[in-house]
């Protein structure tokens, strides 16, 4: 499925060519593998490169959230697809930046530009 969907500011977008797979919340940890072998079939069915995930009806910064959402993420990964995370709370948003998991959202680490890997340690970083 490809068509409209919303921005993490929640504005209508066109997503062209990409596989939109919307998580349904809230979201418990015993749900997770489900949801990544859903997401691994979704893929495969469609042979998209692109996936957008909605997280437009989850609504919790609880564990088993960030959890799904770091394998979702890495589910993707394995199979290729870039992911592009859409309808993020704005909690979520601020969590899943902390732990590093933010450019899928469009957020950068600080002193980082979207989409870009950083290949050397530059003066004055703080230590992880």
């Amino acid at each position: 499925m490809s068509g409209p969907v919303f921005s993490p500011s929640g504005e209508k977008e066109a997503v062209v060519g990409a596989e939109v797979f919307v998580v349904p919340g809230p979201v418990a940890r015993s749900e997770v593998q489900g949801l990544c072998d859903r997401l691994a079939e979704t893929v495969r069915g469609s042979g998209a490169r692109d996936v957008v995930v909605d997280l437009g009806e989850v609504r919790g910064t609880d564990p088993a959230t960030v959890e799904a959402v770091a394998r979702l993420r890495l589910t993707a990964a394995r199979l290729g697809c870039r992911v592009r995370l859409v309808r993020v709370s704005p909690g979520l948003q601020v969590l899943l930046g902390w732990l590093g998991l933010g450019e899928a959202v469009g957020q950068a680490e600080q002193g980082e530009e979207p989409g870009r890997v950083q290949e050397r340690v530059e003066p004055g970083d703080p230590a992880l």
